[in-house]
């Protein structure tokens, strides 16, 4: 169980600095956006803006799920019960965004991993819809402010 929990404490470190990292990223992207210079007057562009910000969250959580993938091929238990590396992205998937099929699970000895990614994931999506949140609140003042 401690084992668990530290493995599952770096991953979700190394995942919240992927977010974070990404997020900061991405905000500097945009920014310039919003400035006063150059406001956003076309649906068209508040519609690029939100599908690519869209995308660029999503990119971010494939990545989060394939470093839980990767733990579960690092460690030699977890590693046994996924047939191909495919697998073991397929079962972090389902994991992170808590769908949890069912299909694949741990051992007895590592189910406590699978719960700490659920955990990591649901806070993580929540990160990035509050992120979309707010640039969909910004783009709303944007276009009504003419």
């Amino acid at each position: 169980m401690v084992l668990s929990l530290l493995i599952g404490s770096v991953v979700i470190i190394m995942c919240v600095i992927v977010q974070a990292y990404g997020n900061v990223l991405w905000l500097k992207k945009i920014s310039p956006t919003f400035n006063k210079q150059n406001e956003l007057y076309s649906s068209k562009t508040a519609l690029q803006l939100l599908s690519f910000s869209f995308l660029f969250f999503s990119i971010l959580h494939f990545l989060q799920s394939l470093l839980w993938a990767l733990t579960y091929m690092i460690i030699p238990d977890t590693r046994d019960v996924f047939s191909s590396f495919t697998d073991a992205w397929y079962f972090s998937m389902i994991t992170f965004t808590s769908l949890g099929y069912g299909d694949i699970t741990l051992t007895e000895r590592w189910h406590l991993l699978s719960g700490i990614e659920a955990i990591n994931g649901i806070m993580l999506i929540g990160w990035s819809t509050a992120m979309m949140y707010s640039l969909i609140q910004q783009i709303y003042k944007s276009l009504n402010r003419h």
